[in-house]
């Protein structure tokens, strides 16, 4: 399923439920089945670190606003349905990149890449 929005893209195996809009401020919940998320970053941040892996992660939410000038979202990893839950928190630049979720067998795997 691939979501767009003004700059922001996600292409993602998991379903997708917006649970907030407001103009243009939008929530993304997604629920990944309280997999081990990979967080591939080895092409964004240090050749020689290739990943984060974040074990028990049940659900993604995702924070954007899609005015033309902001490009920026916040990924919530959370543990259960709840902003308290959260394991951990940060900020993507999406302006000429989309994040991509990747479902497998055992784990869920995020990427973010050049559009």
């Amino acid at each position: 399923m691939i979501y767009r929005k003004g700059n922001f893209c996600l292409n993602s195996d998991f379903d997708i439920r917006v649970v907030r809009q407001e103009e243009n401020d939008t929530d993304l919940f997604i629920p990944i089945g309280n997999r081990t998320l990979n967080l591939c970053i080895g092409k964004l941040v240090n050749p020689s670190v290739s990943r984060l892996q974040f074990p028990n992660v049940r659900n993604l939410l995702i924070r954007f606003c899609a005015d033309e000038e902001s490009h920026a979202c916040t990924v919530h990893l959370l543990r259960s349905i709840d902003l308290y839950s959260s394991l951990m928190n940060f900020e993507i630049d999406y302006k000429d990149r989309c994040i991509e979720l990747n479902e497998t067998q055992y784990y869920a795997e995020m990427s973010i890449v050049a559009k």
